[in-house]
């Protein structure tokens, strides 16, 4: 008997993981642009652990792949007796996707970046729901901030404190979201829409003030706060049947002096909302664990909080913000996503 793991149908187009050497943070380096290759131990998978490997070779019960079968199937040999019962994986119904985005100045590049390679990832999301042997039927994107308003070192009155934008900036009242706090795709609109959101998602005061403290993991832990019946992120992650994907973008760490909590405090309450720690991904764009870095976006600060956060989730994975290009970081996240949805489990209890 064989056990059969599900290919992942997904064109990843020059996956080749780097950083910027053993200077930041242990990260192995190779060359090309795009991933950090978290070490061995670190517990953060890179882009070989997330597709699936064939090998040659010949003859029942050997460890080859023999004809007739898919080509893109991992086959284990596990002997004729085993029973594993009906599959683990349910696959998702929904993608509920919430950017946590910072908004400081040194980050204008950054944010230009990402939006230059939306269309992209939104015509892998499309694909990916048109697929007629996939569970999924839609996908939901959401941006917020890491700042917090209040900070033991004055106030961020750019902060959202974990609330979705609504859109209102300098240039639209909306974005086009039509009374929603998130955009629902595939969609005619939604790229537009990203644009408009993501860049610039802040509080609309009037001369507003960004202390430059982020707080990724209170904004995290203020956004399920706010996911609460009545609250105003409520309805946009759907329970049970949607695979919750957060993207952190920032070039700096979670601030030490101001945060109030842990990455294992974070941690512990996406757990209880999503219903288990397999059933939502994280996805770190951000700088190095142990040293600043600088790339064609200018420097980023190293990053071991958010680089311990990460390790700490199965679903999660480190994008290098400094390659200087977010494509092959948004690639990697799309694998992990389509192979987290096909693979969905039930909530836990």
């Amino acid at each position: 008997m064989s056990l059969r793991l599900p290919s992942l149908a997904l064109f990843v187009p020059c996956l080749v993981c780097a950083c910027g050497g053993d200077d930041h943070g242990g990260a192995s380096a190779s060359s090309g642009a795009g991933i950090t290759t978290a070490p061995a131990a670190s517990g953060i998978p890179n882009v070989d652990d997330l597709l699936p490997t064939t090998s040659t070779g010949s003859g029942t019960g050997g460890p080859g792949t023999s004809e007739g079968d898919d080509s893109d199937a991992l086959k284990l040999d596990i002997g004729a007796q085993a029973d594993f019962g009906s599959p683990v994986g349910l696959g998702c119904e929904f993608i509920d996707v919430l950017f946590v985005v910072d908004v400081s100045a040194s980050m204008n590049e950054e944010k230009a970046n990402l939006d230059a390679n939306f269309p992209d990832f939104v015509a892998v999301l499309d694909a990916y729901i048109a697929d007629p042997s996939k569970e999924a039927v839609g996908y939901r994107l959401g941006v917020t901030n890491s700042s917090i308003v209040d900070n033991k070192d004055g106030k961020s009155t750019m902060g959202l404190d974990g609330a979705l934008f609504d859109g209102d900036n300098l240039f639209d009242d909306d974005c086009d979201l039509g009374g929603r706090l998130w955009i629902d795709g595939p969609g005619a609109n939604v790229t537009g829409s990203f644009s408009c959101l993501a860049p610039d998602p802040k509080s609309p005061c009037n001369f507003c003030t960004d202390l430059g403290r982020e707080r990724p993991l209170d904004a995290i832990e203020m956004f399920i706060a706010k996911s609460e019946p009545g609250q105003v992120n409520a309805g946009f992650y759907r329970g049970d049947a949607s695979l919750l994907v957060i993207v952190l973008l920032t070039d700096e760490d979670d601030d030490v002096n101001n945060t109030t909590t842990t990455p294992a405090a974070t941690k512990k309450a996406l757990d209880k909302f999503a219903g288990g720690d397999e059933r939502y991904v994280v996805v770190t764009i951000t700088g190095p664990q142990a040293a600043e870095c600088d790339s064609a976006f200018g420097s980023a600060a190293a990053a071991p909080l958010l680089h311990e956060f990460t390790s700490l989730v199965p679903n999660g994975l480190m994008g290098d913000i400094c390659q200087g290009d977010l494509a092959q970081a948004l690639d990697q996240a799309l694998a992990l996503i389509q192979l987290s949805c096909d693979e969905l489990p039930p909530p836990v209890g």
